[in-house]
């Protein structure tokens, strides 16, 4: 589990069929072979975890069929692309965000981006059918593992406000008009509804 409080703007060294090695300055000593490490919102497994010069280091993950599939993992991250990392939550941690589970529910694509004077407005294609009932202004959302609020929701898009700190820390300041994200809807969002259409 997550909070989707971003860590660190891991980069995509190596990139072969279903296997990724990744390099970060997130400190990952106390991480172990098995450790769940969020990877652009997607919860994926760390293996050979290794420390490299300068406080770096490197893992490998395995990223299975569904995972592919289902997240932007696939066509549309590139080696040396950069990837959202956060570290899964320890008890007694501050939960800054909200719960994040790394089950990636499926992708949209950027539709605007709007620089204004004190922030970033993101707008994103709403095409999840009967998931659309999830997004909610005020609501939480996950986008590549980015914690973040509803802004705004209209017919056919939603739209989010990111303040500097966020755009600054997070792979957000690199998306263009037509980008693919990840998405993992609110999962309180999800228990509601669920139990409102029993």
């Amino acid at each position: 589990m997550f909070t989707g409080i971003i860590q660190d703007l891991g980069t995509i060294k190596n990139k072969d069929v279903g296997i990724y090695q990744i390099s970060t300055n997130l400190d990952l000593s106390n991480c172990k072979e098995g450790s769940s490490i969020s990877c652009n919102g997607v919860c994926l497994t760390a293996k050979n975890i290794t420390p490299s010069n300068n406080n770096s280091f490197s893992f490998d993950v395995n990223i299975g069929e569904e995972t592919l599939q289902r997240s932007n993992l696939a066509n549309s991250i590139l080696k040396n692309e950069k990837i959202n990392l956060e570290k899964s939550l320890l008890i007694g941690d501050e939960i800054s965000g909200h719960f994040v589970y790394g089950h990636v529910d499926t992708t949209t694509v950027v539709s605007e981006i709007l620089e204004l004077e004190n922030s970033w407005e993101y707008h994103f294609e709403k095409k999840f059918n009967k998931n659309n009932r999830f997004i909610v202004e005020k609501g939480s959302i996950s986008i590549n593992g980015i914690s973040l609020t509803v802004a705004k929701v209209e017919n056919n898009t939603f739209m989010i406000s990111v303040i500097d700190h966020t755009f600054n820390h997070t792979n957000l300041k690199y998306l263009q008009k037509g980008d693919q994200v990840n998405i993992e809807f609110d999962y309180l969002a999800r228990f509601i509804l669920n139990n409102e259409y029993r």
